[in-house]
């Protein structure tokens, strides 16, 4: 009995009423078709933000080491260093042209900086590889995008 109860309710409100319709095939395609071109829209504005952010961040870091090397310079009053590159230790020692080495060494990030040794960049390390002439004018940029700075 209340299986036939249960049955009869399921029937009854589970099934659409009558003059009650639902979506046509065409107007699910048209939706899905909307849909698509905005993903298409979305995913192509983020590519171009990713590639942007990547330049930004190559023109940003070098700026930062051409002013490192420039205050580096500044700094100990020369006016030619060692060239080097490419590489991305900012621990490797500059030394003006012509001069022995320094027993403590000299060089643009200090991890125990003091005031005979002064930080000139922020981190030890680079994301991109650098390349500098004996001018301290940096020449080449080796890195994960085509960074076009120079």
């Amino acid at each position: 009995m209340q299986r036939q109860i249960l049955y009869r309710w399921f029937k009854e409100n589970l099934r659409g009423k009558k003059g009650q319709q639902g979506f046509t095939l065409i107007e699910l395609l048209v939706v899905v078709t909307i849909l698509g071109v905005l993903a298409g829209i979305v995913t192509l504005s983020l590519v171009g933000l990713t590639t942007n952010s990547s330049v930004q961040a190559c023109n940003s870091e070098y700026k930062t080491v051409q002013a490192a090397l420039d205050a580096f310079m500044a700094s100990n009053n020369v006016d030619t260093i060692n060239p080097a590159g490419p590489t991305n230790n900012m621990l490797s020692v500059l030394l003006p042209l012509g001069t022995p080495p320094p027993a403590t060494g000299l060089s643009l990030f200090n991890p125990n900086p003091g005031a005979t040794s002064p930080n000139y960049t922020r981190n030890g390390t680079t994301q991109f590889q650098y390349a500098w002439d004996l001018h301290g004018k940096i020449s080449t940029i080796v890195g994960p995008s085509g960074c076009n700075v120079l």
